[in-house]
């Protein structure tokens, strides 16, 4: 899922600013791979993955951060299982 309907990552804002249509984003992703992907987002369920990546911000002085949840289909279920946990985990990491 990541890789279907996030791949645009890879491209920056300096690329993704200059694509007017979505048939562009498709050119300019074309070649990104699913691996591409899960190496440079953490994707799937394990919430200590996501801490981990988040630690790296944290570190370098950021003291606000968004995060994503890729699709549509699932922001439900990720709101009802998954968002309680991963913020208790986030603040727990930040301290």
């Amino acid at each position: 899922r990541a890789h279907d309907q996030f791949r645009w990552f890879a491209g920056g804002w300096s690329v993704n600013s200059d694509l007017p249509t979505t048939a562009g984003f498709d050119g300019a992703t074309q070649f990104v791979r699913k691996e591409d992907v899960a190496e440079s987002i953490p994707c799937g369920p394990d919430l200590d993955e996501i801490v981990d990546a988040v630690g790296k911000y944290w570190e370098a002085g950021f003291t606000d951060i968004a995060l994503v949840q890729v699709g549509g289909d699932s922001q439900e279920a990720f709101l009802k299982e998954a968002a309680a946990p991963l913020l208790e985990k986030l603040r727990s990491a930040s301290r």
